[in-house]
C-alpha cells in the first residue's frame, strides 16, 4: 500500500513538472537581471522561484523576446550561459550551482591530443566591449567553458581543427574553427531577438511597436564629431532635422535647428526635453559623452507635450548606471581650429585704382595722385604706402580647442550610478584675441530599488560657462575688417598700432582686449527627483511615477569700453600721433539675472498583456512655472579702467534698470497604446493644456493625437512567402497640436515708459507713461494639424533597412499683425495695432532613410547609410497691401523669399542704355534690370520675388563606417540644397574693400565684356540694389565629420589591468564643395560679414578601467 502511494505521489508530481513545463509565456525583457526576469514569469504564470541572493549576483543580465513559448524553452534561454542551473519540484523551479564542466573520459591518445591544443581569447561585442558569460562548447562534444568578466576564455579542444560554438542570449551564434592558439572573437546583437526600445515622451516604446514619425540618434554617434557644440553633431544623421550653422564663434556657434523646415511665420524653433523636463533651455552644451541618445518627435507623437509641439520636439536622455564593477572612463581632445573660407579681399594698389575708376565715374577728382598710386604698386615702402590684407591682419591660422571628459558608472541590485565631469575650451581665430570659451560639467544620475517594486532616482548637473570677448561684437570686428581700407596700417613698420579709418577702431585691436571686454558668466543647476512605484497589489501591471525638478541659472554681464593707444601717422612731420583722447569716455556697463523653473509631474500607468492583447496607457498632471528677475547698472567718466566697479564710476549719466518676467502651464494629458497579436497597433493622445499667455476663458486648449500602424511581416501570408523581408511596417498619424510662443501679456493694455512731463516751476522732468499697443483680448493658440503616412522595413536580416514618410501640417491662427492693409492715413502701424490670429500656413514634404550593415567575419564590417528631406511650405494668408503686383506677394508662396530687382547682365555700350528702360544717370558698365511691369521705367514695383532662402528646402546625409581589425574608419557627409544667398559687399553700408572676384573681371572701358559691373562704392543707386544679379546658389556638399580610430588590441590592454583604450583623430568640416568661393555657403550675411564657420582638426584617446 506505502508503495502504491508513493507510486501515486511520483506520478502526480510527474504529470505536475509536465504541466509547469508546458504552460505558454509571453516575455519581453532588455538588459534585465535574473531576479527581475523571474518576477515578470512569477506574474505571468503559476510557478514560484527558489534561490539564494548570492547566487543571482554572479549572474548576467538577460534580454529576451518570446510569444507564447512553452515555460520549458523560456527557461532554456534565461539559463543560458549562465553560471547556475535550476530543477523543477513541482510548481517551484528551484536555482542551482551549475556543476563545473567535466571533461569526458578519453583514452590516452585523446588526452594526449586535447592537452596539445589550448584555445584561448576574449569575445566582445560589436563596439569591442568584453562579454561575460559568453557559453562556449566545441562542436559535437561537451567540452566548454564560459567567458570571464573580461569576456576571457580558455578550453583545451580536441584538435586544431576543431569547432568552437560561442552563444549569449541577445546575440547571435558563432562557429570559428580554432585555427590558431588566440582567438579574438566579436558576436553581432541579434537584431531579431533584441527588442531595441526608443524614447519616447514620457517613456519608452518597442521600435517594432512605434507608429509615429521618430528618428533617433545614439550618443555614440555623436561623439565622432569634435565640434564643441553639439548641434553641430547631429546634423547629416537623421532625416527631418533641418540643421544650419551660421557662426563658429566660441560660445555662440549653436546651430538654428528646424524639424521638417519651417511651417509658422512666428517662432520656428522645437521644444527641447532634458531627461523628461521641457524648456531647460537649449541641449547643445550638455557634455557629448554624457549623452545616451537624442530622440526627434516629428509628428502626432509629438503631440503628447500639446500647446508647445507645433515645431516637434526633440528629447535628450542622458546616461544612467548599470549593474557591474565600477568603470572609470576618460575622453580627451585637443584640436586646432580655423575658418571654412575667408573673402580673399584686394590690395592697396587695385583698392586706389578701384576708387580712381569711382570718381572718373563721377567726373570728379580723383582720390589717388599718379604718384600715389605708383607708390602702392611698388609696395617697397610700408609706411608711407601700406598693403594691409585685414583678414591676415585680424585672423590667425590656427586656434586651439580641447576637451576632457572623465566618468565613474557601475552599480549593483539596489544602487546604480552615474557620475561625470567635463572641460571644454575654445579660442578665438583672432591674434591676441580676446575671444574665448570655457566650460565646467558636472552630473550624478544615481538609481535606487528601494523595494522590489519602488525605484527612486536622483539627478543632479550642473555647468558653469565662462565667455570672453572684446567689447565689439564679432559682427563689428568683421564689419571694421571689409570696410578698413587695405591703405591703412594694421601695425606700423616701428609695431604701433594703427588708427583704422577714424576713431582708432582698428580691428586688429578690437579683436583683443586692448579696447576693453565683454565677460559674460552663465551658471546651471538642474535637478530631478523622481520616482516609480508598481503597484502588483492592486493589479498587475499598475504603477505610478512623479517627478518634481528644479531648476537654477544665473547670469552675469559685464562690459567695459576702455579707452586705447591708436597712432596716426603724419608723413609730412613723421610723427606718430596717438589718437586715445578722441576716443570717448571709459565706461562700465553690468547686468545681473537669475531664471527658475520649477516642474512637477504624477503619472499613474498601466502596461501589461492579455494572450494576443497588449496594453499600455497612463494619465497625468504636470504644471510648471518659470520666473526670471533681473538689475543693470551703467557708469561713465572712469579715470581709469583698471579698477572696473560701478561704484567708483561718475554720476552723470548714471543709470539702473530692472526686469521681471514669469510665465506658467498647467497640462493634464494621457496616452493609450494598444497592440493585437502584434501586429495591428494603435496609439491615442490627449492632452488638455492652460498657458499663462492667453485671457481667461481662452488659457485651455485641447490637443489630440491617434496613430495607426499594420506589421505586415507578421501576417502568415506575407512572412510564409516573403521570407527576405524581416519587418514591413505601414503606419500613418493625424494629431492637433498647439504652439504658444508669444509675447506674454498681449490681452492687457500695456504702458511704455516715457520722457515724462514738468510741472509747476521747477526744471526736473517727471517720468510718465504712455499707452502701448492696443490689447487682444481674443488672442488664442496657434494651431497645428498634422498628418504623416509612412513605411518602416528590414530586410535580409537587418542587412538593409528602408524608411519613407510623406508629411503634410496646416498650420492656421497664426499671431500676425494687420498693418500693411490699413492705410497710413488713420495713424495705425505696428506700433500701436495688436497682432492677431489670422495666419495660415502649410507645409509637405517628405523623408527617405536607407541603411546596410554588414559583418564579413570578425574582423570585418561596414555600414552605410543615406538619408533625405524634402520640405517646402507655402502661405496661405497673411496680411499684405491690396496694391502690391502679383510678382511680389509673398502669399501663396514659401515664406521665405528675397525681394529683389530682376536683372539682365551689364550695359556694355551706350546704344544698349538709351534702347532700354533705365535707372537715372546708367552708364555702360551698370547693371541692365528688367522692367518688369513694362511701364517704361525702373522702379520699386519691378522688383520680383525669389522663393529662395538660406534655410534650405533639401537636405541629406551619407554615413559611411568601416571596422578592420581594431581600426575604424567613420565619415559623414552633408548637404544641402534649394538655397539661395545674396552676397553684395557694398551692402555693408560704408566703404568697403570688394573682394577680388569684383575686381578682376569687372567693367572697364578696355573691358567692355566684364561679367561684374564698373566700380562703384556704397552711394552708387544702381549696382548697390539687391538684385538677382547678387544671388548665390548656396547648394553645397561637405565633408562633416571623419574619424579614424584605433582599439588596442584587449590581450595588451589587459595586461595593463585596463578594460578599454584607444586613440583617434578626426576633423569637421574639412572639405566644402559649393559654388560659393570665398564665404562658406551657410552664411546668412548679405554684406559677407560675419564670424565664419571653422573647420577643426582633432586628435585623442579613449581609455576605461
Amino acid at each position: 500500500m506505502i508503495k502504491l502511494s508513493t507510486l501515486l505521489i511520483l506520478l502526480a508530481c510527474v504529470q505536475l513538472s509536465a504541466e509547469v513545463l508546458a504552460q505558454d509565456i509571453t516575455l519581453s525583457v532588455k538588459d534585465a537581471t535574473l531576479e527581475q526576469v523571474f518576477r515578470e514569469i512569477r506574474s505571468k504564470s503559476k510557478v514560484d522561484f527558489l534561490y539564494q541572493t548570492d547566487q543571482i549576483v554572479k549572474t548576467r543580465r538577460v534580454t529576451i523576446q518570446v510569444k507564447k513559448a512553452p515555460l520549458e524553452e523560456v527557461l532554456k534561454l534565461i539559463f543560458k550561459g549562465q553560471p547556475v542551473d535550476y530543477k523543477i519540484r513541482n510548481s517551484t523551479i528551484i536555482v542551482l550551482d551549475k556543476e563545473p564542466v567535466r571533461l569526458l573520459r578519453a583514452d590516452p591518445l585523446t588526452i594526449r591530443s586535447m592537452q596539445e591544443v589550448l584555445a584561448n581569447g576574449v569575445v566582445t561585442n560589436t563596439e569591442g566591449e568584453p562579454l561575460a558569460g559568453v557559453s562556449i562548447h566545441e562542436k559535437a562534444t561537451t567540452h566548454g567553458t564560459t567567458t570571464n568578466a573580461m569576456g576571457e576564455f580558455s578550453l583545451r579542444v580536441s584538435t586544431a581543427s576543431s569547432v568552437l560554438v560561442f552563444s549569449y542570449v541577445g546575440y547571435l551564434n558563432k562557429e570559428l574553427s580554432v585555427s590558431k592558439s588566440v582567438m579574438n572573437v566579436q558576436l553581432a546583437p541579434d537584431e531579431q531577438g533584441l527588442e531595441e526600445v526608443v524614447v519616447v515622451g514620457y517613456g519608452v516604446q518597442k521600435k517594432v511597436d512605434v507608429t509615429g514619425a521618430i528618428s533617433s540618434v545614439k550618443g555614440a554617434d555623436l561623439k565622432q564629431s569634435p565640434a564643441a557644440n553639439i548641434s553641430n553633431s547631429i546634423v547629416g544623421r537623421v532625416p527631418g532635422v533641418i540643421i544650419s550653422n551660421r557662426s563658429g564663434e566660441p560660445g555662440r556657434d549653436a546651430s538654428e535647428i528646424l524639424i521638417r523646415g519651417k511651417g509658422t511665420l512666428n517662432d520656428n524653433s522645437p521644444l527641447i526635453v532634458i531627461d523628461g523636463i521641457a524648456n531647460r533651455g537649449d541641449f547643445d552644451r550638455l557634455n557629448v559623452e554624457d549623452i545616451e541618445s537624442v530622440t526627434i518627435l516629428k509628428d502626432a507623437s509629438a503631440a503628447i507635450y500639446g500647446a508647445q509641439a507645433a515645431n516637434g520636439v526633440i528629447l535628450v536622455t542622458t546616461k544612467r548606471g548599470k549593474m557591474g564593477k565600477p568603470t572609470i572612463s576618460y575622453t580627451g581632445n585637443y584640436g586646432l581650429t580655423q575658418p571654412t573660407q575667408t573673402p580673399k579681399l584686394i590690395d592697396s594698389y587695385q583698392f586706389v585704382t578701384y576708387k580712381n575708376e569711382i570718381s572718373d565715374r563721377l567726373g570728379v577728382p580723383r582720390q589717388y595722385s599718379d604718384a600715389e598710386v605708383e607708390g602702392y604698386k611698388n609696395g617697397n615702402d610700408p609706411l608711407n604706402f601700406p598693403n594691409t590684407n585685414w583678414y591676415d591682419a585680424v585672423v590667425k591660422d590656427l586656434s586651439a580647442q580641447t576637451r576632457h571628459s572623465l566618468s565613474l558608472t557601475g552599480g549593483g541590485e539596489k544602487i546604480n550610478y552615474f557620475l561625470s565631469g567635463g572641460y571644454l575650451y575654445q579660442d578665438g581665430i583672432f591674434h591676441k584675441s580676446a575671444t574665448n570659451y570655457n566650460q565646467y560639467n558636472l552630473r550624478s544620475n544615481t538609481d535606487a530599488q528601494v523595494t522590489k517594486d519602488l525605484k527612486i532616482s536622483v539627478d543632479l548637473s550642473g555647468r558653469i560657462e565662462n565667455r570672453n570677448y572684446s567689447n565689439f561684437s564679432a559682427n563689428e570686428i568683421f564689419s571694421r575688417t571689409l570696410i578698413t581700407f587695405p591703405t591703412l596700417a594694421a601695425y606700423y613698420p616701428n609695431g604701433l598700432p594703427g588708427a583704422g579709418v577714424e576713431s582708432g577702431l582698428n580691428p586688429a585691436l578690437m579683436a583683443t582686449n586692448s579696447t576693453g571686454y565683454n565677460k559674460e558668466k552663465d551658471y546651471f543647476l538642474q535637478t530631478n527627483l523622481s520616482f516609480e512605484l508598481k503597484l502588483p497589489f492592486v493589479t498587475e501591471g499598475l504603477s505610478i511615477s512623479g517627478i518634481a525638478a528644479y531648476d537654477f541659472h544665473f547670469n552675469n554681464n559685464k562690459l567695459l569700453n576702455d579707452n586705447w593707444h591708436a597712432y596716426n601717422y603724419d608723413k609730412v612731420s613723421k610723427q606718430y600721433i596717438d589718437i586715445i583722447n578722441n576716443e570717448g569716455p571709459i565706461d562700465l556697463n553690468e547686468e545681473f539675472r537669475n531664471f527658475q523653473l520649477t516642474t512637477y509631474n504624477v503619472k499613474l500607468g498601466y502596461d501589461r498583456r492579455f494572450n494576443d492583447h497588449s496594453i499600455g496607457a497612463f494619465v497625468a498632471y504636470e504644471q510648471s512655472e518659470n520666473y526670471d528677475e533681473g538689475i543693470s547698472a551703467f557708469r561713465t567718466g572712469y579715470q581709469t579702467s583698471k579698477v572696473d566697479q560701478i561704484s567708483i564710476g561718475g554720476s552723470a549719466g548714471q543709470n539702473n534698470e530692472g526686469t521681471a518676467f514669469q510665465f506658467a502651464r498647467r497640462n493634464v494629458f494621457g496616452r493609450l497604446v494598444y497592440g493585437f497579436k502584434d501586429k495591428y497597433l494603435a496609439e491615442f493622445i490627449l492632452r488638455y493644456d492652460g498657458s499663462f499667455n492667453f485671457p481667461k476663458g481662452k488659457q485651455w486648449g485641447t490637443f489630440p493625437g491617434v496613430s495607426l500602424g499594420w506589421r505586415i511581416s507578421e501576417e502568415p501570408f506575407f512572412n510564409n512567402h516573403v521570407t527576405f523581408v524581416d519587418e514591413l511596417k505601414v503606419k500613418a498619424s493625424w494629431g492637433r497640436l498647439g504652439n504658444d510662443k508669444i509675447d506674454a501679456y498681449q490681452y492687457l493694455q500695456q504702458f511704455n515708459p516715457d520722457d515724462g512731463y514738468y510741472f509747476g516751476s521747477g526744471n526736473e522732468r517727471v517720468p510718465g507713461l504712455s499707452m502701448g499697443v492696443v490689447p487682444n483680448v481674443d488672442v488664442t493658440w496657434e494651431v497645428a494639424d498634422n498628418k504623416n503616412i509612412g513605411i518602416e522595413s528590414s530586410l535580409w536580416n537587418g542587412m538593409l533597412s528602408v524608411n519613407a514618410d510623406y508629411f503634410y501640417s496646416k498650420r492656421s491662427n497664426i499671431l500676425l499683425p494687420r498693418n500693411a492693409s490699413i492705410p497710413t492715413s488713420t495713424g495705425l502701424n505696428s506700433s500701436n495695432l495688436s497682432s492677431e490670429n489670422i495666419g495660415k500656413v502649410n507645409n509637405q514634404g517628405y523623408e527617405l532613410e536607407i541603411s546596410h550593415r554588414r559583418s564579413i567575419n570578425d574582423y570585418f564590417s561596414y555600414h552605410l547609410g543615406v538619408n533625405f528631406t524634402h520640405a517646402k511650405n507655402k502661405v496661405v494668408y497673411m496680411d499684405e497691401a491690396a496694391n502690391i503686383p502679383d510678382w511680389q506677394k509673398i502669399q501663396g508662396h514659401p515664406m521665405d523669399s528675397w525681394l529683389l530687382y530682376k536683372s539682365a547682365g551689364i550695359y556694355n555700350t551706350e546704344a544698349e542704355v538709351d534702347g532700354s528702360a533705365h535707372l537715372p544717370d546708367a552708364l555702360p558698365g551698370d547693371i541692365r534690370y528688367i522692367d518688369v511691369n513694362e511701364d517704361g521705367d525702373i522702379t520699386s514695383n519691378d522688383q520680383i520675388r525669389i522663393y529662395d532662402s538660406p534655410t534650405p528646402m533639401n537636405i541629406y546625409g551619407l554615413d559611411l563606417g568601416i571596422n578592420f581589425k581594431g581600426f575604424g574608419l567613420n565619415m559623414l557627409w552633408q548637404g544641402q540644397s534649394g538655397a539661395k544667398q545674396v552676397i553684395l559687399p557694398q551692402q555693408i553700408n560704408d566703404n568697403a574693400t570688394i573682394p577680388i572676384w569684383m575686381f578682376q573681371d569687372r567693367w572697364t572701358v578696355d573691358n567692355p565684356n566684364g561679367t561684374m559691373p564698373a566700380s562703384f562704392d556704397r552711394t552708387d543707386s544702381k549696382n548697390n540694389l539687391v538684385s538677382d544679379f547678387w544671388i548665390k546658389n548656396a547648394a553645397f556638399i561637405r565633408l562633416k565629420t571623419l574619424e579614424l580610430s584605433y582599439a588596442i588590441p584587449k590581450k595588451i590592454v589587459s595586461r595593463l589591468n585596463m578594460l578599454d583604450l584607444g586613440l583617434f583623430v578626426s576633423g569637421f568640416n574639412l572639405i566644402t564643395i559649393s559654388g560659393i568661393k570665398d564665404y562658406d555657403p551657410e552664411l546668412n550675411a548679405v554684406s559677407g560679414s560675419y564670424y565664419p564657420q571653422t573647420r577643426i582638426f582633432n586628435v585623442g584617446v579613449r581609455a576605461s578601467l
